[in-house]
């Protein structure tokens, strides 16, 4: 895949697993994002140089258009080795709730996934999370899928 497409590459690919973004459910949506991470590899993004990697996130977070609880996954992408900030990109995916009591327990917190070899390790982390299992028994608010310089 051509990093600078990852975005019309993801949505390709929701479309030929019989996704859409509008009606995914964490469940779905995580483990799509697990599998094109899989799947598809990044042009000169070379998984041993840390240039393509996963990050799961969460907690409730205020951007300036109100207060939300907040599950993503996100695919980070480097286009160059020196790492500038211009050259980080990253594909987001996130769910975002209205907050409530279930959701006021649960602590921020984020965890990396490196590689591919970690991969399974890091499915069994994120099913496993407090985050995940109030997330996936809640219907999500909105659903955010973008892709932008993280720089």
């Amino acid at each position: 895949m051509n990093p600078r497409t990852a975005l019309e590459e993801f949505e390709r690919y929701l479309s030929e697993i019989g996704l859409q973004r509008a009606s995914l459910s964490p469940e779905h949506g995580l483990a799509a994002m697990l599998s094109f991470y899989r799947d598809v590899r990044a042009n000169q993004c070379p998984l041993d140089e840390d240039a393509d990697m996963l990050l799961y996130q969460w907690g409730t977070y205020d951007w300036g258009q109100g207060k939300f609880f907040e599950l993503n996954i996100t695919r980070q992408l480097i286009f160059n080795a020196s790492g500038e900030d211009d050259d980080i990109w990253q594909l987001s995916l996130t769910f975002k709730y209205v907050p409530s009591s279930e959701f006021g327990v649960i602590e921020t917190g984020n965890k990396w996934c490196e590689n591919i070899t970690g991969l399974q390790e890091f499915q069994q982390f994120i099913l496993s999370s407090q985050a995940f299992e109030v997330a996936q028994s809640t219907e999500p608010k909105n659903i955010e899928l973008r892709y932008e310089c993280a720089g």
